[in-house]
């Protein structure tokens, strides 16, 4: 039963986070050959404070 974390900053719209996971689903589908049904996607949304890059918070970009 494959399950996929994706780590992503806050503030995608539930429409995005609900295509994000048909498409993920689909292409773990895809290339393990299980049932849509034996995969599990998991969204962890990170504040903005909380997530950067370059050295510099997300909050401050």
């Amino acid at each position: 039963m494959p399950e996929v974390i994706i780590e992503i900053a806050q503030g995608r719209t539930q429409d995005q986070k609900r295509a994000l996971i048909k498409e993920i689903t689909e292409a773990v589908v895809r290339t393990c050959s299980v049932p849509a049904d034996a995969v599990t996607v998991i969204i962890h949304e990170n504040p903005l404070t909380d997530k950067g890059k370059g050295g510099v918070p997300f909050s401050e970009r």
